[in-house]
């Protein structure tokens, strides 16, 4: 098998070839322990600084957080708690449809950062529905709606049933928690 067995699912394998999966495109990204000091993020600016502490990344530093800070002020009280991260199984597709162009945190579900990645709306095709993949949609859909009607039955769920049915689905399926809410929140406004 190829390197996504590294970073997928603890190192289990993956079903399906719904990528291009981010965890193939990460890169590296700057990091300095949770004790470094300013002077030791210095050399690694202007672009953002991963704070880490035992491999997790715990914050984000920029290079006006340290502009005019002492050298040996620490890096933990200068930082920024770190953005939400993405899972490596999240594909190129799902981050743009969450609004995500740009570069992106990405961490194991341990919470382990593997790195950085860059994605860029105009890199990958795209329809004028603002890339939506109409078969697709449709496919996913109807497997929701059966879902639904196996879960709840001849029953009408409440909408707090609903949504958290749906976050449920969409967690077990590989999105962190924040990244569930965020994608439901955008599906209600």
């Amino acid at each position: 098998m190829d390197g996504k067995v590294d970073w997928m699912a603890y190192g289990l394998p993956v079903e399906g070839e719904d990528g291009p999966f981010i965890g193939d495109q990460v890169g590296s990204v700057p990091t300095c322990d949770v004790d470094a000091t300013v002077a030791d993020a210095r050399p690694l600016l202007p672009g953002p600084v991963v704070v880490v502490a035992e491999g997790l990344a715990v914050g984000l530093v920029e290079a006006g957080d340290v502009e005019g800070r002492p050298g040996d002020k620490p890096l933990i009280e200068v930082m920024h708690p770190v953005p939400s991260t993405y899972r490596p199984s999240v594909t190129v597709e799902a981050l743009l449809g969450d609004g995500g162009g740009g570069r992106h945190l990405v961490s194991t579900p341990d919470g382990r950062l593997l790195g950085a990645v860059t994605v860029d709306a105009a890199d990958h095709d795209h329809d004028h529905d603002h890339g939506i993949d109409h078969e697709r949609f449709e496919a996913e859909l109807a497997e929701v709606t059966e879902a639904v009607g196996q879960r709840f039955g001849d029953r009408q769920p409440s909408e707090e049933e609903l949504r958290g049915f749906l976050r449920d689905r969409l967690v077990a399926e590989g999105r962190s928690e924040e990244d569930a809410d965020r994608f439901l929140a955008q599906l209600e406004s």
